[in-house]
């Protein structure tokens, strides 16, 4: 299945795991990570995603998440397509860069968008999309990853 990962679940493993809903989704976080990894996941990496990890002023989680790209099966660029549908997201109640970031899933063709961000997850699933959007841990317990191996 071709997925699209919000920043924040690459952030999620250096987050403070002290609470059981982090820790949570680092285990799942990871898992989705190995799926990749081991081929059962492709992902889609976005310049969207290269430009807000380059603004993190941890230059090793910094490093350490830009590796993904190279472990993508496609990076979409931000070209017209993406900044219109950007726009018109933002127009429906997306932050600027929550709109960018499902524009250029939608733009790869990805099913699937993974977020540890509840607030993005109310309004987006309030928006037309043809994405689902699911935290990782709702994405490994359904059933809907092992269709698309």
């Amino acid at each position: 299945m071709l997925l699209y990962l919000d920043l924040n679940c690459f952030n999620r493993p250096f987050d403070n795991q002290s609470q059981s809903r982090i820790a949570e989704e680092t285990a799942a976080v990871l898992e989705v990570l190995q799926r990749i990894v081991d081929g059962t996941d492709r992902l889609a990496w976005s310049e969207i995603l290269a430009y807000e990890n380059s603004r993190s002023p941890l230059a090793d989680r910094r490093q350490e998440i830009g590796t993904w790209a190279d472990r993508s099966a496609l990076v979409v660029p931000v070209d017209d397509t993406v900044t219109a549908r950007a726009r018109e997201l933002n127009a429906r109640g997306l932050h600027p860069l929550d709109a960018a970031h499902v524009a250029s899933a939608e733009r790869a063709g990805c099913e699937v968008f993974l977020t540890c961000d509840d607030r993005l997850l109310r309004r987006a699933n309030r928006t037309p999309t043809s994405l689902r959007l699911l935290t990782p841990v709702q994405y490994l317990q359904g059933d809907e990853h092992d269709q698309d191996a």
